[in-house]
């Protein structure tokens, strides 16, 4: 497994942060330019995969994507014919490029920033279903995060204080933005530090940002060290079992191998009535493949798995970006869908 080195956190400045929403779409549509440039968006992508060929899967390290493991691990893609490999990356906009120009065959994300792709004219399709929303805020595994001592109690408070996301335009962002907003504060006045997951929450421990929007298994060691959880966005957003962690690929690369892309996805549905089914395998391909400590895959919450895309949730998403400002105009999601 390849882990990517970590980016330097970035600060944005009192100048920047009234724009913050629109800065997502601009970093992701810069990093996808420049990952087709010099052929047709998204040709590169377009390689026919034969028999024995390495398939590559871009997975973020949080408990949402198991299921690609759990394919892995149970011989789920090996029963398909597929020889596939994971590697392990920060953020949906390091994995969309990769996409988009062959690298990878398939990512994984969650839904805004294939929105936000989506929007910029990137042939971007969904695929399968990664994770939906939790039934209850108590088991959602999806959280902002503040250190021990924190004088902030709730979303409203974070007006003019610094929360670390994995990257622009994620749904760690688009998530505390909406959290802000319900309980009557203002999004726009939040200043966001990017750095990748892990780091967030050390940032969050030693008091160089205030708080972190995040999932597990990242949160547990704060509230370990007496930090305290003040908002499940997604809980408080979204309804319950809605999609918001996908797999992906790129439009040429489903139109030059759809038996392929066929496989894949029933793989990993395969993969994700066993998680399910069997929250130990979670635990354990967490362990083998995400390197958590046992003691932390023992005792974190798990997301909510399905082998069902909601197309609904998709465009309510949309919406929801669209109304903070994330978007420029309405989209319609229909073209992400795979048909």
């Amino acid at each position: 497994m390849t882990i990517t080195t970590r980016p330097t956190p970035t600060l944005l400045t009192s100048v920047q942060r009234t724009t913050t929403r629109r800065l997502g779409a601009a970093v992701l549509a810069v990093l996808l330019t420049l990952a087709v440039s010099g052929c047709g968006v998204g040709m590169g992508s377009a390689k026919s995969i034969g028999d024995g060929d390495t398939i590559t899967v871009g997975v973020i390290p949080v408990a949402d994507y198991a299921s690609i493991y759990l394919a892995v691990e149970e011989g789920y893609f090996a029963e398909e014919g597929l020889n596939v490999e994971t590697k392990v990356m920060q953020s949906a906009s390091a994995i969309a490029p990769s996409v988009i120009n062959g690298q990878l065959q398939f990512g994984t994300t969650a839904t805004p920033p294939l929105v936000i792709a989506y929007e910029k004219g990137l042939p971007l399709q969904i695929v399968a279903n990664a994770a939906s929303n939790a039934p209850t805020a108590d088991t959602d595994p999806t959280a902002i995060v503040v250190g021990s001592g924190s004088p902030i109690q709730r979303p409203r408070d974070l007006e003019g204080k610094t929360v670390a996301i994995n990257a622009l335009g994620a749904i760690t962002q688009i998530g505390t933005a909406a959290a802000v907003r319900a309980d009557g504060g203002d999004p726009s006045t939040v200043e966001y530090v990017v750095m990748s997951l892990p780091d967030g929450i050390a940032a969050v421990e030693s008091g160089r940002v205030d708080a972190a929007s995040t999932a597990e298994p990242f949160q547990g060691p704060v509230v370990a060290a007496g930090g305290r959880i003040i908002s499940h966005p997604l809980f408080e957003t979204f309804p319950p079992d809605a999609t918001f962690a996908v797999a992906f690929t790129a439009k040429p690369f489903a139109e030059a191998n759809p038996d392929v892309v066929d496989a894949f996805v029933r793989a990993v549905d395969q993969a994700n009535e066993k998680a399910a089914a069997d929250p130990e395998a979670v635990r354990k391909v967490l362990t083998k493949y995400g390197k958590l400590a046992p003691s932390v895959a023992e005792t974190m919450l798990l997301p909510q798995y399905s082998t069902q895309v909601d197309p609904e949730a998709v465009q309510t998403t949309a919406n929801l970006m669209t109304d903070l400002g994330f978007l420029p105009a309405p989209v319609d999601t229909k073209g992400l869908m795979r048909p």
